[in-house]
């Protein structure tokens, strides 16, 4: 739980959850394979390719909230260091976080 409570620039904002979603969905699309006839995942090679689509979207993102210029403005204005609001930028509109979150 994090105790950083600063507003976060919505684009910040936006781009955590874009990565939220991305990561659920290559959560879903890679932990739910259609089984064969030998109780082995096999993916299509449309499936193959949505994963791998996925996995550099969440890299892409991952990089985009990560160098995001408000982490240079950010030392811990509220007296707490740079990770305590990343953790809370994590809980921002986190769709685990809890039912209604948008």
């Amino acid at each position: 739980m994090s105790s950083y409570s600063a507003p976060f620039p919505e684009d910040l904002i936006d781009l955590q959850q874009q990565l939220h979603q991305a990561q659920a969905d290559f959560h879903t699309l890679a932990t739910a394979p259609p089984w064969g006839a030998d109780s082995a995942p096999v993916f299509t090679e449309e499936e193959v390719d949505q994963v791998e689509e996925l996995w550099e979207r969440i890299r892409e993102l991952t990089m985009a909230v990560n160098e995001h210029p408000y982490w240079t403005a950010t030392t811990g204005a509220s007296g707490g260091p740079v990770n305590n609001a990343r953790r809370g930028l994590r809980v921002v509109r986190d769709p685990e976080a809890g039912a209604g979150a948008a």
